[in-house]
């Protein structure tokens, strides 16, 4: 039986979610993602920047990402914002119309990363200044939370007022996904450990069934801006 338990468990190794070393970028969700240690929002703050975020999201379809690492590593905040973007599709596919707010504490570092749908709008020069007049002053004493705030509303605010979403349906976003690949395994494993004990031991959890929803597969455009704080 033990044979058989570790066999089970060791497959489901093969399908757990990982990501692979050579990317060196995390997955992100809908819409901030603090992954500092110690946490540089408190989760009211995170709270509050979400709702600009699903504003957004809701009336445009453009998807907002913030982003908050202790260090962006041996990629640099540049190279680590384009590929974050990448890995994580931020903005609808097809529209490209994402953009990704990336604050990295130890490096006093940002980087406002802009797709291909909202490079007219979200200027390299207007997000410039909002890094540099919104967000840096903030940040650098320590208020990450006016910081990203206002760097997310003036963002947000210029999208809402310049941005026309291509034809078509505006969906709700989808804030809870199912996890229907652990459901999935979570039932097999079940059922092959009730015959094994003869209906005797019950898995209890195999994954979280409920996760946070992602973005919709856009694309980067390269354009944006980064700077110190």
């Amino acid at each position: 039986m033990r044979r058989v338990l570790f066999a089970i468990l060791a497959g489901l190794a093969v399908f757990a979610p990982s990501l692979a070393l050579a990317d060196e970028v995390p997955k992100v969700y809908l819409y901030v993602n603090d992954l500092a240690s110690p946490h540089a929002l408190l989760s009211n703050e995170a709270h509050d920047i979400e709702d600009i975020c699903y504003q957004v999201d809701l009336d445009t379809t453009a998807e907002i990402a913030v982003l908050v690492v202790n260090t962006t590593g041996s990629l640099g905040i540049d190279m680590f914002a384009v590929r974050t973007f990448e890995v994580n599709g931020i903005g609808k596919k097809g529209q490209d119309n994402g953009v990704l707010i990336v604050v990295s504490t130890d490096e006093h570092a940002w980087r406002v990363e802009v797709g291909y749908g909202l490079e007219g709008v979200l200027t390299d020069g207007f997000v410039a200044r909002v890094g540099r007049e919104e967000m840096a002053p903030y940040i650098s004493a320590g208020d990450f939370y006016t910081g990203i705030y206002n760097g997310t509303v003036a963002i947000g605010q210029k999208i809402l007022d310049e941005y026309e979403p291509g034809p078509g349906s505006h969906p709700r976003p989808d804030l809870i996904e199912i996890d229907w690949r652990t459901v999935a395994i979570g039932v097999a494993i079940f059922l092959v450990i009730s015959v094994i004990t003869k209906g005797r031991l019950s898995l209890w959890v195999v994954g979280s069934i409920f996760k946070r929803g992602g973005f919709g597969g856009g694309r980067s455009g390269g354009g944006g801006a980064s700077g110190k704080f």
